[in-house]
């Protein structure tokens, strides 16, 4: 997570506005990513293979200035892919020493072609809100909160672009989160390289940092004092680094000539002094796509497949159905359940059915738009029925 902290220093009306990137992650602390050495073997994803991602960028704006052209999303895709491809123009800053250990991580993002409803997408979302800003408590990633619910976080990155609390730039969830929060979130002028941005975080390094982290990176001090990330090319480092520094940074953490990798994209610099990843981060994000990964999902995406569900979108408000399951087949552990009756001040309880009358699973929902554990179903027809009193509402869905 990036957080920047600005401080602000008032003299006879003058201000003087400086910017510095702080994370505040510690909820994310105990994460510690594992098996950083990748073989086909162990992996079943060849580690040149190319593995392409589909993003959903859900824009939440209360303002025109934060709704943001579709030029400034593509200008941050096309930064993102360049960063994870050493693609990046600027890469011939970083020094020699350390530029051979920098590494084309075979990663890719592409905005959605397809939604989980299988219909065809620009894989952009907007939404007006009400909220001048939004803060670290992941309330943007629902719409009961006025937010914008997850795409099927098994199967789409999903990035939040909004107005956030003044300090905060960006966050990311680590691999494991839960499914409804999964994803990262950034603020509207530190995103892209183009549009609405403001320097200093304007070549759409904060989303290439967050991405670093949403695939299991730390920090490069591990977030303590001469820590390590756990990663063997990277060099201990006393803390994060701010600015612009200058090449060789030598701390009592890394005394050696070469000094600190402050280029790295896992540390707090400024985006014109960031550059690289190494060959064992590369190793350690794609780790995640491995058969046991928390990413593995994705190899399987059908985010960027052709539209297979030619049906209208539903307008929801008025004469739909009742309730929505999608995915529609479901192809993965859980599946949402839109309801589009009043929830009433209790909620809503369900039951799944078997195609031969067996109650399968009961639950109780408290939101319009709920994530629901299947893991366990077999595959096979189902249907999802409301069972208050005053409810009669029911659709079926498939499992895969």
């Amino acid at each position: 997570m990036r957080l920047f902290i600005f401080s602000f220093i008032l003299f006879l009306g003058s201000v003087e506005l400086k910017a510095q990137r702080v994370c505040s992650s510690t909820s994310q602390a105990s994460y510690a990513p594992t098996a950083f050495s990748i073989t086909s073997q162990n992996n079943n994803v060849p580690i040149e293979q190319v593995i392409t991602i589909p993003v959903v960028v859900h824009v939440l704006y209360n303002s025109a200035t934060e709704n943001i052209s579709e030029a400034q999303i593509i200008s941050q895709i096309e930064a993102l892919n360049a960063d994870f491809a050493k693609t990046n123009k600027d890469f011939n800053k970083v020094p020699a020493v350390f530029a051979k250990l920098a590494a084309s991580t075979n990663i890719r993002f592409e905005l959605a072609k397809t939604n989980p409803m299988g219909q065809s997408t620009t894989g952009i979302v907007r939404k007006k809100t009400t909220r001048l800003m939004w803060s670290d408590d992941n309330k943007i990633k629902a719409e009961a909160s006025g937010g914008s619910t997850t795409w099927d976080a098994n199967s789409y990155l999903n990035v939040w672009v909004c107005n956030t609390v003044p300090g905060l730039t960006g966050y990311a969830s680590f691999p494991g989160s839960a499914m409804a929060t999964d994803g990262i979130v950034v603020r509207y002028d530190a995103f892209g390289t183009t549009g609405k941005i403001a320097f200093p975080f304007n070549k759409g390094r904060t989303l290439t940092h967050e991405v670093g982290h949403w695939l299991g990176l730390k920090h490069l001090w591990g977030d303590q004092q001469c820590g390590d990330d756990g990663i063997e090319d990277t060099p201990k480092q006393r803390g994060g680094n701010t600015g612009d520094p200058v090449f060789p940074k030598i701390s009592p953490c890394s005394p050696n000539p070469d000094g600190e990798m402050f280029m790295n994209y896992m540390d707090f610099t400024n985006d014109a002094s960031m550059g690289m990843f190494t060959e064992g981060q590369k190793k350690a994000m794609r780790t995640q796509f491995a058969v046991s990964g928390s990413r593995n999902s994705f190899l399987k995406s059908k985010g960027l497949a052709a539209a297979w569900n030619n049906m209208a979108p539903e307008v929801l408000p008025v004469n739909t159905r009742n309730l929505v399951v999608y995915p529609n087949p479901v192809h993965t552990s859980t599946m949402r359940l839109v309801v589009n009756t009043p929830m009433g001040v209790n909620g809503k309880n369900f039951a799944i059915i078997a195609s031969n009358g067996q109650v399968v699973k009961t639950g109780h929902i408290q939101e319009m738009e709920q994530e629901i554990d299947v893991q366990h179903l077999s595959a096979g027809m189902y249907q999802i029925r409301l069972t208050d009193t005053e409810s009669n509402s029911h659709t079926k869905f498939i499992k895969n």
